[in-house]
């Protein structure tokens, strides 16, 4: 191993990227990815290859070609540049956009999910370019917009082909200073429910759509929650997050519209799950053909894996030991870009960024600049010695 790999940017330096990071506000739903991918392009040295994509007039992506000694193959580090909303401005002590800095610490909206992973990326691709040296293969870093929604960027640059001939990549997302090799899927499904009205002293005359809404959900979760199970990651979930029925105490409510976030590990089959609830709708129509029922699907992203002893795991891992991050093998509850960039593919990825998953959309979010550091070594450290 070559101490001189690693490279690891002070804690001046760290702070110097995140605070103008941070201080650019992209929360959803407006995301303005536009300013803060210019900004970007302004930190970084311009004979660097930028390509800029256009979504809206205020949103974009970008992707930092670093051209490679032959031109297929290569790397890819992935970060987004929206955050969610700022909810409950009264709990906070500080603005959120505000980045203040108390000792190691930075608070503000993103600082974990996930604007300090952009900073080590940034912090990366500087180091790269000081080095005066060309990688063996391409290593793009992709800078996504729309990722806290419907990821548009992640799905624009997938369609634009510039992660076509990518053999590895690196999801900078918060892991808790260790490195994830796995996501929980997310399967989003809304199932609306149509019954009959009545006086609620005479609900035989009616069908109560709320009642039957609570059947299908019971049913579901039955069928999803005891099935598959995972070393890492646990069961699948079933959550109702948004149910709405009803106008009146009493009267019986003719309609019904549920939502619900079920999370899958690896192995589940969503389209098992979609067969299974509309079997269970037509169970329940059987029932009584005077309800109708019907289920759309809202989001669909498939669990994902890394084999722990594949040969780009064990290599990152290495890397993580030297630059003083766990090698403890982390799985990641939430769904990240890889979700709808792996989808017909099986590319080894990795999940590893500075910050603490938990932070992500809390009041008071912050991250430890140190970490920052570390996973800016962490990256430098994997280019040096298996792209040069």
């Amino acid at each position: 191993m070559r101490e001189e790999a690693g490279y690891k940017p002070t804690i001046e330096e760290c702070r110097e990227v995140l605070e103008r990071l941070v201080r650019v506000d992209t929360c959803q739903p407006e995301g303005n990815e536009g300013e803060i991918a210019g900004l970007i392009m302004e930190m970084l040295p311009s004979r660097l290859e930028f390509h800029k994509l256009e979504h809206t007039a205020r949103r974009a992506s970008l992707v930092v070609k670093v051209e490679g000694e032959i031109g297929e193959g290569g790397l890819a580090l992935i970060g987004h540049l929206d955050t969610v909303a700022c909810s409950e401005q009264e709990g906070w002590a500080y603005p959120p956009h505000q980045a203040e800095v108390k000792g190691d610490i930075l608070y503000g909206r993103g600082a974990a999910d996930m604007k300090g992973g952009v900073a080590a990326m940034i912090l990366t691709l500087r180091q790269i370019v000081r080095s005066g040296k060309k990688p063996s293969k391409p290593v793009y870093f992709c800078f996504t917009a729309d990722e806290e929604s419907r990821g548009t960027g992640i799905c624009a640059i997938v369609e634009e082909k510039y992660l076509d001939q990518v053999e590895e990549v690196v999801i900078c997302e918060p892991s808790d200073e260790k490195i994830g090799i796995c996501e929980k899927g997310a399967l989003w499904l809304q199932t609306a429910v149509r019954g009959r009205s009545s006086h609620a002293s005479r609900p035989e005359l009616g069908v109560n759509a709320v009642e039957y809404g609570i059947c299908f959900v019971e049913k579901l979760k039955r069928a999803v929650e005891g099935k598959e199970s995972h070393a890492i990651l646990g069961h699948n979930t079933v959550s109702v997050t948004r149910f709405h029925g009803g106008i009146m105490t009493n009267i019986i409510p003719s309609s019904a519209e549920i939502e619900l976030d079920i999370r899958t590990v690896p192995g589940t089959s969503h389209d098992e799950i979609i067969r299974r609830a509309g079997e269970i709708c037509e169970e329940i129509m059987d029932m009584d053909p005077a309800v109708h029922m019907e289920t759309e699907v809202l989001n669909n992203r498939p669990a994902l894996e890394t084999p722990e002893d594949s040969p780009f795991v064990r290599c990152i891992m290495e890397e993580a030991e030297r630059a003083g991050i766990s090698t403890e093998p982390k799985g990641l509850y939430f769904y990240t870009d890889a979700s709808q960039m792996m989808t017909g593919r099986q590319i080894p990825f990795v999940i590893a960024g500075p910050g603490d998953d938990a932070m992500a959309h809390c009041v008071n979010e912050h991250i430890s600049l140190s970490s920052v550091g570390r996973y800016t070594e962490l990256y430098s450290r994997y280019i040096m010695e298996h792209y040069y």
